[in-house]
């Protein structure tokens, strides 16, 4: 009797000790994906900071073009001008009515974020998508990427 109780429990011990080492291994699996996840996300957000940093360097150093930039000068003049008398300024004041509010249906106006996505479904690349919305290609690379590791998430 004492013999089939040594081994029921060195049975048992060995098979806790290979439970134990199992959940070790997908423990050290999830963590060696998380590190690669978490080094993806790095990349992807220094190469962002870096087209941001570059672009607003360009912008800093970029002189304004004629036509489309008011120079001080020019903004100074028209804030030394006074400004002329209207109708509006001569009526008295109890005769003013403010105008209506026009009534708009509200319109639906999809975020970024949403149209990369239904983009990216509709099987666009990544590169497509960045043309068709104005938007850095890095950016939507990011969205994807965020998109398939809360996928991921979900499923684990």
């Amino acid at each position: 009797m004492l013999t089939l109780l040594v081994c029921a429990s060195l049975l048992l011990h060995v098979l806790t000790f290979i439970a134990i080492r199992a959940l070790q291994s997908n423990v050290q699996q999830l963590e060696s994906r998380h590190q690669k996840d978490k080094q993806a996300y790095e990349a992807m957000l220094s190469s962002i900071l870096n087209e941001l940093k570059e672009e607003n360097d360009r912008l800093l150093h970029a002189e304004p073009q004629p036509g489309k930039a008011y120079s001080q000068k020019n903004v100074e003049e028209k804030n030394s001008q006074p400004a002329p008398a209207t109708e509006d300024d001569t009526h008295p004041a109890s005769d003013y009515t403010p105008p209506q509010p026009v009534e708009e249906e509200d319109q639906v106006s999809m975020s970024n974020l949403s149209r990369v996505l239904q983009l990216h479904d509709q099987g666009m690349a990544s590169v497509e998508i960045a043309k068709q919305l104005g938007m850095g290609k890095t950016e939507v690379e990011l969205i994807l990427l965020m998109k398939k590791n809360g996928e991921n998430n979900r499923k684990s």
